[in-house]
Order: C-alpha cells, then structure tokens, then sequence
C-alpha cells in the first residue's frame, strides 16, 4: 500500500507569465526533448522548483503574478504534482514561514503557493542566465554554474 501525504496545493494550478513558456519546453523533457543535455530537467516543476531555490539564494522579491493580465499567463502545472515528492511541500511550507515570519500560513495554501510561484518568476531570468552562461551544452553550464552559486553563498556565510 502506497503512503498518502497531505498535499495543500493539490487544487492549485501553477500560472507563469506566457514569456517563459519556450524555457520550460525548451529545457524540460516533458516538453518534447528526451536528449538530456539540451534538456536537463526532467518534469516542468523540477526548474520551477530551482527557480524557487535561486530566487531564495539570491534574496529577490516574489514578482506579484496579478500585474500581468490574465492573456500574459499561462498555466504550468497544476499542484497535485507535489504530491509525487511530498519533501516539495515541506520546503514550500518552511519557504513561506520563513518569508511571513509566522506558522499560520500553512492553513493559507494559495498564500503559499503565490509567495512560491512569485518567487519563481523572479528566480526563472537568473536560472536561464545560468543555464545558458558558459560554453557547455545547457546541463553541464547548469551544473557548472550552480556549483559555483553555492560555494559563493557559502564563502558569504
């Protein structure tokens, strides 16, 4: 019998600013690419979920989805995808503590699930940045680059 876990975002759908609609079909083997090195991530919600991270390491602002009309947006995913790696709403739910500086936000999904997906608009120009810096195909300029993203964060500290 398989474990169930509680999936907050489960009837959430995730909305990106239509701009970013060829960097997920061109780097995610869900959109058609199966070569690995052109497409270095697997599922939609793997970069989305790096954008997060980059945009967490890179202290940015969530960008707020409302100012771009709803014909500038497209949806993503839909968050039932969380429930695949249960470890995702964890860190999503820390993510939001962490910015509002309070516990009660996890009984506020879709407060959650905006301050993230903010956090990945504002995350996604930096990870295509590093995707495409170097001289490498796409997944070695990302290993690359984020191997050095993270020993500079370290020396910070």
């Amino acid at each position: 019998m398989s474990d169930r876990y509680y999936n907050p975002f489960q009837g959430i759908d995730i909305h990106l600013p239509v701009e970013f609609r060829d960097t997920f079909s061109m780097y995610c083997q869900t959109g058609g690419k199966a070569v690995i090195n052109q497409s270095p991530f697997p599922r939609m919600v793997d970069l989305w979920f790096l954008a997060v991270c980059v945009a967490i390491n890179m202290e940015l602002s969530p960008v707020d989805l409302r100012k771009y009309k709803s014909n500038e947006t497209y949806k993503l995913i839909d968050g039932s995808i969380f429930t695949s790696d249960p470890w995702r709403i964890q860190a999503l739910m820390l993510i939001s503590i962490g910015m509002e500086g309070k516990v009660e936000i996890v009984g506020e999904p879709r407060k959650m699930m905006s301050l993230a997906n903010g956090l990945a608009i504002a995350g996604l120009p930096h990870v295509v940045e590093i995707i495409k810096d170097g001289d490498d195909e796409p997944i070695w300029n990302l290993s690359d680059n984020i191997e050095t993203l993270i020993k500079h964060s370290l020396s910070k500290n």
